[in-house]
């Protein structure tokens, strides 16, 4: 690990090569991470940003700096976070995803492989920069494409290879190329189920973690 500028929390289990607080003209402040990462090797994250505690990433993922992430996160195999995003609590990005700057996303968000977030309308030929805002207990599927300043409202459902190119209203499901909306069917549920979303499983790694339980109990 080359840590260059970076506060670690307790437990962290930090891969060979692996940068924390990759520094930039201008950042102000060492990375921070809180207690028990896991951070795989290959991954770089920038200085002025913070990860909360039960972080785990996979190889070669890239966060970049002014990034909020919550508690209880995992970003997979290579994907790549730009600069100035928040993310909250308990949130699962799956591999090879693509956040730009100006992208907010909730809790208990799930984002499906392959995914792509976008924040500018017509690049290159005009300066607004506008993210898209995901609300919690949203689950996106894989090969999805979340275009500019698009709203996903809570609880949504966006079917794998979507292309979302305006809002979605809570409790929707949004399919097809340009997405439709409908209502959810009643045999999905309306939030996502946080004893599949929070365990944080590593199959290669032979461990469980269920400490969840404690931060996010059920109701009985």
């Amino acid at each position: 690990m080359n840590e260059s500028y970076a506060e670690i929390g307790a437990n962290a289990q930090i891969d060979p090569d692996v940068i924390l607080g990759y520094r930039y003209p201008g950042d102000s402040q060492p990375a921070r991470i809180g207690d028990h990462a896991i951070i795989r090797s290959g991954s770089i994250i920038y200085a002025n940003t913070t990860v909360g505690n039960r972080f785990q990433c996979g190889h070669q993922v890239l966060i970049r700096g002014e990034i909020s992430i919550g508690d209880r996160c995992v970003v997979h195999h290579k994907c790549t976070l730009e600069g100035r995003l928040k993310i909250g609590n308990g949130v699962k990005i799956m591999a090879h995803v693509y956040v730009p700057s100006r992208t907010t996303i909730g809790d208990f968000v799930f984002i499906g492989p392959g995914t792509t977030f976008l924040n500018a309308k017509y690049p290159m030929r005009e300066g607004t920069v506008q993210g898209a805002t995901i609300e919690d207990h949203v689950c996106i599927g894989g090969g999805v494409t979340i275009c500019p300043g698009v709203r996903i409202g809570r609880g949504s459902f966006i079917a794998a290879g979507a292309v979302v190119n305006k809002d979605v209203p809570p409790g929707t499901l949004a399919m097809g190329v340009p997405a439709r909306h409908q209502p959810l069917p009643p045999d999905i549920p309306p939030e996502n189920r946080l004893e599949l979303l929070l365990p944080q499983t590593d199959l290669f790694g032979a461990q469980q973690d269920e400490t969840w339980r404690d931060d996010f109990p059920l109701p009985s």
